[in-house]
């Protein structure tokens, strides 16, 4: 393989309260990463990084279109015009701030979907937005025209205080004055009462976000793209290049790349640990990289089935080859040295 992208956001962001003590021991991650070259980057979400993968640009003060994007995986009979993701989410009160919760924090069926969408399909349509549901845990709005407001994606938004990520820009009120209608609606809506009976999070506003129509890609970087992200098989879709599901493990991808390939593999279920506070799912997170990813990468990088390995996360990137593994004058450092917090 020619190179290999490992983008694994949360990966070096545990809990905020994490002691010394807590931080496993990870010897091939911690190899690999004294052994390759550091540079640290200008922090982004996941939304920016795989746009930033991918050789796409966004607008300055516009939403990158990420609705439009993740459409062509969940409909991609209607990929024209623009759109919004309208996500249903759980807000919880915490003494004085609204903490979002996405849907890696609560189940919903089809059934609960359905209803609680149809409770806030009036209020959009009063404002000539059309609500889809092509999949439970991601609804879009169709819009006429671009809003006036730029947005906070999910993925940014998850596990903070929603004040500090409303929507900004000239229509900021009126978008506030929407939230506002919706979350009254559900707070009365049937499903999210039978939910509170039964002790699940009830879903009591939406977050919306990523507005715009499909943009256009000139060229891709990448061969082939393994992900369990639902934004980075939609980058796949628009690129035209091969995309499957995240494998168990490594060695998969070498079973199935060639040798000129350029891989980008997405790993981003280990990122809620972080956005949670789950300093215990960030400790398994890690040791199950360890094991299924890192543990054989010194050998494909040493036999030449690898020219290059580069780990990404938020706020740094590693690039590894078959030389560095040969630079024995760099320690090997505790993993603490790199996490970020």
């Amino acid at each position: 393989m020619n190179s290999l992208t490992l983008f694994i956001p949360g990966l070096l962001r545990p809990a905020r309260d994490i002691s010394e003590e807590d931080v496993p021991e990870v010897p091939s991650l911690e190899k690999l990463l004294a052994c390759g070259s550091r540079e640290h980057l200008v922090q982004f979400g996941v939304s920016d990084a795989l746009s930033m993968l991918f050789k796409l640009k966004g607008q300055a003060g516009r939403d990158f279109p990420i609705a439009a994007i993740t459409r062509l995986v969940d409909d991609i009979q209607s990929t024209e015009g623009i759109w919004m993701r309208a996500d249903p989410v759980h807000l919880a009160a915490d003494h004085r701030s609204l903490i979002l919760m996405d849907e890696s924090t609560f189940t919903l069926d089809r059934h609960d979907a359905l209803v609680l969408a149809a409770t806030v399909k009036d209020i959009l349509d009063a404002r000539g937005m059309q609500l889809e549901v092509p999949v439970i845990n991601r609804w879009y709005v169709s819009l006429d025209t671009l809003p006036t407001v730029t947005t906070t994606p999910l993925h940014e938004a998850a596990g903070r205080d929603i004040h500090s990520c409303m929507p900004a820009g000239a229509g900021q009120l009126e978008w506030a004055q929407l939230l506002n209608e919706i979350q009254m609606a559900l707070h009365t809506c049937e499903v999210n009462t039978a939910r509170e009976q039964r002790r699940e999070k009830p879903v009591n506003s939406l977050w919306f976000w990523g507005a715009g129509s499909l943009p256009a890609m000139a060229g891709c970087p990448w061969s082939r793209v393994y992900t369990d992200e639902t934004i980075a098989r939609g980058f796949a879709l628009l690129a035209k290049i091969p995309c499957a599901e995240l494998p168990d493990n490594v060695e998969d991808i070498f079973d199935t790349s060639a040798v000129d390939e350029d891989v980008l593999v997405v790993i981003s279920f280990g990122l809620r640990h972080s956005q949670y506070h789950d300093l215990q799912g960030w400790l398994d997170f890690v040791d199950y990289l360890e094991h299924f990813w890192f543990a054989d990468m010194p050998s494909y990088l040493r036999g030449g089935e690898l020219a290059e390995l580069v780990i990404l996360t938020e706020h740094q990137q590693f690039t590894i080859k078959r030389a560095s593994l040969r630079k024995f004058w760099r320690r090997k450092r505790a993993l603490r040295n790199y996490l970020e917090h």
